[in-house]
Order: structure tokens, then sequence, then C-alpha cells
């Protein structure tokens, strides 16, 4: 399977991107959430860089950005959203466990912990696109037990 095979379609990314767009505007305007509005807008909320991604729907929905752009920031917020539900699930188990290493033991930020797990999923996500597979968890489980080795 081809790369742009495995890729979501324009349809798939702008509804998902609305998501995101709702639960900002929403969390903005101080308007009621629902549990997942409320863990997105936690997450946009930590990226401050990202907000003025938020000034216009039409933008927000369609602009595409290209590897040199650096991390796509829609994929940026997903890949942290990702974490935090694995992290409130305990699935996989390294990944809470990896948090609270980082956290307690190597006093590092909440925040930084996210993004050096962020690095391990995002890597994950990328070769599952590569390869045309499903992400490999334990191969993901492996690389979070290896960060605590460290």
């Amino acid at each position: 399977m081809t790369e742009a095979a495995n890729q979501p379609s324009r349809e798939q990314l702008r509804a998902h991107r609305q998501i995101f767009w709702d639960a900002w505007q929403k969390a903005q305007a101080d308007l009621p959430l629902n549990a997942l509005e409320v863990r997105i807008a936690r997450v946009i909320a930590m990226h401050p860089e990202y907000h003025h991604f938020f000034d216009d729907m039409d933008t927000f929905l369609e602009r595409d950005f290209q590897v040199d752009d650096g991390m796509n920031p829609y994929l940026h917020l997903s890949l942290h959203l990702a974490i935090e539900e694995q992290l409130a699930t305990k699935h996989p188990p390294e990944a809470a466990k990896l948090m609270e290493h980082y956290m307690v033991n190597l006093k590092k930020e909440r925040h930084e912990t996210l993004h050096i797990i962020l690095e391990v999923l995002a890597e994950t996500v990328y070769q599952s696109q590569r390869t045309g597979q499903e992400p490999n968890p334990e191969a993901y489980a492996g690389q979070l037990r290896v960060l605590m080795q460290q």
C-alpha cells in the first residue's frame, strides 16, 4: 500500500479539524463542553503558538502543511489528545509509568514529558503510514520502556 493510499481524505481531515475548532470556540465563549471537548480545549490551551490557527475557520479547516513547515499543528494536537487518553486509561501502561518516572524521579515538567512521549508516538504513526500497516503497539510500548531506562 502506498503512503497516499494510507492518508485520510480531505473530508476526514475537515471533520477531524471541525471537532477541534468547535471545542476551542465553545471554550473561548465559556459555553458548556462535553468530556472530549474539555480535553481538546486543555490541549489547545497548552499551545498558545497554535492559537492563531483558530482565528479563521476556513483557513483552519483547509490549510495543508508540508514536511519542511515543522510538525503539523493539527497532528501535534491530535497526538497530545491521544496521549492524554493513554494516560487516563493507563493503556499502554508504559505511557503512565513513563510520565510518573519523568515527573517524579527526573523532575521534568508535565508538558515537557508529554512531548517526550509524543515524539515516540509520532514516530510510531509515521512508520505505520510509511509501511501501510497498523501502528505496532508492542514497538511503541517497547520504546517507552527504553526511555524509562534513561
